[in-house]
């Protein structure tokens, strides 16, 4: 009797683990991949309401953040299935990879400027430095920052809330300040959309910010919480006013208690 049972436990157990395996294996085969650069994009805004009208103080700060978060927030998660995405595929062994997904993670690394391609030693640990978000808390206040609350010229007429550059002639709106020998121009997007995801993009991508990316994989790795406030310490080199600059984006997301966005996101989803 305590044969026939063992011996129906062992099938039972066997059954089991050949059922994990094809789950896992479909599973492997079956991830869905989505676009790299585009967010479904349902929040969409052409342009920023006129902030100025606003005479109210605090009544203009709360509709600025609250105009800008959900674009923020869905532009984030966008790039967090990505990096979900990501860290899925990772854990599948390369001979099970299907060439769509190898393909996939190519034009990942190409998007995020990376120069090696899937099978280079570290590539998905570049990757992962890279594909990660933006606490809207320091999202929140460089778009206040470098717009004056949506009341500059560039946020006006491009939608730049923040301050980015580009360097092909008619790309953007030419700064009256500009020295003759330069050549930049002040970034123009189609919508606020735009504007907000190539400034996240900015920040993943530019050698300029190679520290935020450390900072912020050092920050997953130990798990602990990524916020605005740490990584503010690492853009001295967003702004030509450099250490000031920091001391002035933790002041901001401090005396706006901006936190509140970076957790009431992280609320949202799984990180």
């Amino acid at each position: 009797m305590n044969i026939l049972k063992n011996k129906i436990m062992l099938i039972l157990s066997l059954l089991i683990i050949s059922l994990v395996v094809f789950f896992s294996t479909s599973q492997k085969g079956d991830i869905q991949l989505i676009s790299v650069a585009e967010a479904k994009t349902q929040n969409k805004l052409d342009k920023l309401p006129d902030f100025s009208k606003i005479n109210d103080v605090k009544e203009k700060k709360e509709q600025f953040f609250n105009t800008l978060y959900p674009i923020i927030k869905e532009e984030n998660k966008h790039v967090l299935k990505l990096r979900q995405i990501i860290v899925l595929l990772e854990s599948v062994p390369e001979d099970e990879l299907t060439s769509k997904q190898k393909v996939w993670l190519n034009k990942v690394a190409t998007h995020y400027k990376i120069s090696s391609e899937y099978g280079a030693d570290n590539f998905f640990v570049s990757l992962l430095e890279r594909v990660d978000v933006i606490p809207p808390s320091l999202a929140l206040t460089q778009a206040a920052i470098e717009s004056g609350w949506g009341t500059s010229r560039f946020s006006k007429k491009g939608n730049n809330l923040f301050g980015q550059w580009c360097f092909s002639k008619g790309c953007g709106i030419v700064p009256s300040s500009r020295d003759s020998e330069k050549a930049h121009e002040v970034a123009k997007f189609a919508s606020v959309n735009l504007a907000v995801r190539a400034y996240i993009k900015n920040l993943n991508t530019n050698v300029a910010y190679i520290e935020l990316r450390k900072m912020r994989s050092k920050l997953r790795e130990n798990e602990e919480d990524v916020t605005g406030l740490v990584l503010a310490k690492t853009l001295d080199r967003y702004s030509e006013e450099g250490e000031h600059y920091v001391t002035k984006i933790s002041k901001f997301i401090d005396q706006n208690k901006l936190q509140r966005f970076t957790d009431e996101f992280n609320e949202s989803v799984e990180l």
